[in-house]
């Protein structure tokens, strides 16, 4: 069985000012984009026991379109350093009940006026009939970003989720398959941000030795807004993770992002590509 849990994480560029979040917002749009389809273990379960976790996480990336404007030539890197602390513990037999809290920033090389930072809180709280079956789970998620240019609020909302994804292990346990959807409601401020989003992920994770693990995965997000807008985006990426340490991850990603929107300039591509280390606790 795979030995240890498999995250699938999303990042992508999207909007067009620097702030931060899971979708775009009509005014203020995110400089990286998260959708995350929870932990899946080998044996078909998240968050197997109680504990604690604490991870800092410092990251490198370049994108092809910093500036999200529906072209190439806005190529930039940015350092993306992540501070989170959490815990889960399981309730019963077939609940479980996830909580963190995490501060984040973007810091902009060469197009400094967007650089970032901000905090949000996640609590989830899953249901599992078996081992074998897809879990379904509920999430709340508020957060807040700020302009290190001005200091001014970008955005802050609550994101209200509801969901399910699924595993299957196979090759003696080393590959496993998932796949994964959502729907999300933000209540955000200004009001203009409210909408509501569908995300559907599809991935294959490998474990190439007991040290290494790949993944290649494919998300798809619709996004439609109480104002005249809606949003497609196609995202398709992979990444490789190797545990130098016990608690010492390195991390190489990349991804290329096609995003759609009724509002042209919201419309771009981009290709992000980036270097990562991890300490966990």
């Amino acid at each position: 069985m795979l030995l240890a849990a498999l995250t699938a994480p999303l990042r992508a560029q999207d909007g067009k000012t620097y702030s931060y979040h899971s979708s775009s917002r009509p005014t203020r749009q995110s400089a990286e984009e998260i959708e995350d389809i929870g932990e899946i273990d080998g044996k078909g379960g998240a968050f197997a026991r109680s504990k604690f976790r604490v991870n800092l996480t410092a990251r490198e990336q370049f994108t092809t379109n910093a500036k999200l404007s529906g072209n190439h030539s806005s190529g930039d890197f940015i350092f993306l350093p992540t501070f989170e602390v959490g815990y889960n513990t399981e309730i019963g037999k077939y609940f479980h009940f996830d909580l963190s809290g995490r501060i984040e920033s973007a810091v902009y090389a060469r197009f400094e006026e967007r650089s970032f930072y901000g905090y949000s809180a996640v609590a989830t709280f899953d249901y599992r009939p078996a081992p074998k079956l897809p879990r379904i789970y509920l999430s709340a998620e508020p957060y807040r970003y700020l302009s290190y240019d001005t200091g001014d609020r970008i955005t802050q909302a609550l994101g209200l989720l509801v969901g399910t994804d699924w595993g299957y292990a196979f090759n003696a346990g080393r590959s496993l398959a998932y796949v994964g959807y959502s729907f999300t409601e933000f209540l955000a401020d200004p009001g203009i941000d409210d909408r509501r989003q569908h995300s559907i992920v599809l991935g294959l994770a490998h474990a190439f030795t007991p040290q290494l693990t790949g993944q290649l995965y494919y998300a798809w997000q619709y996004s439609q807004f109480d104002i005249d807008r809606t949003d497609s985006r196609h995202v398709l990426g992979g990444n490789l993770i190797y545990q130098f340490r016990p608690h010492w991850f390195g991390s190489v990603t990349t991804n290329f992002v096609d995003s759609d929107s009724s509002q042209n300039l919201a419309s771009y591509q981009s290709f992000g590509t980036s270097l990562g280390l991890t300490v966990q606790f």
